[in-house]
């Protein structure tokens, strides 16, 4: 006989979320209630206990005459708690497993982007290379390009200063030959 997925959390004090949850990771078919082979497996996951029926004794009566009171079976609870031998109560997660899975998921997330991190910085240090290596290069034929410009600026001035004393010497020829006025 099938038994509700609502009867079977509402029995063992556990939430129907909690439950479904579980029959849903566990493959268990929930549309025609739980049957046994269901009950049981939920039972182990849970750590559930089923207690194993006992056949029930034939009431057995003994007559032991006049002289005895003979007192009728008391009825025992079906429901036992074992709170009164508990000295604290528990801390705990109604579902452990689905924080769990919640931890897992962001601890990839995180270290994806620690790895997405890495490759960028990677990739800056690569292009600080590329552009160091370019400038260095730069640079050096810069301080090449710097002496050869002052050796020909020196000779080019050199010369120049030559030509204009020449043409100083030129016009100072023609002024001696010229008369003064006066």
């Amino acid at each position: 006989m099938n038994r509700s997925m609502s009867k079977f959390a509402k029995d063992h004090a556990l939430s129907k979320a909690t439950v479904h949850r579980r029959c849903s990771e566990l493959g268990i078919d929930t549309s025609e209630g739980l049957n046994e082979a269901a009950v049981a497996q939920l039972c182990s996951e849970f750590g559930i206990v089923i207690p194993m029926n006992e056949p029930e004794a034939p009431a057995i009566r003994v007559e032991v005459g006049n002289h005895a009171i003979t007192l009728a079976t008391p009825q025992l609870p079906t429901t036992y708690s074992l709170e009164s031998l508990r000295s604290s109560d528990v801390v705990a997660f109604d579902d452990p497993l689905a924080i769990a899975a919640q931890f897992l998921k962001a601890a990839d997330l995180v270290t994806a982007q620690m790895q997405q991190d890495l490759q960028t910085r990677q990739a800056a240090i690569q292009q600080t290379q590329q552009a160091k290596e370019a400038i260095d290069q730069k640079a050096l034929e810069l301080k090449i390009q710097s002496k050869l410009y002052r050796e020909q600026a020196a000779m080019a001035i050199a010369v120049h200063s030559a030509e204009t004393q020449g043409l100083q010497q030129s016009l100072k020829a023609l002024q001696n030959l010229g008369k003064q006025e006066g």
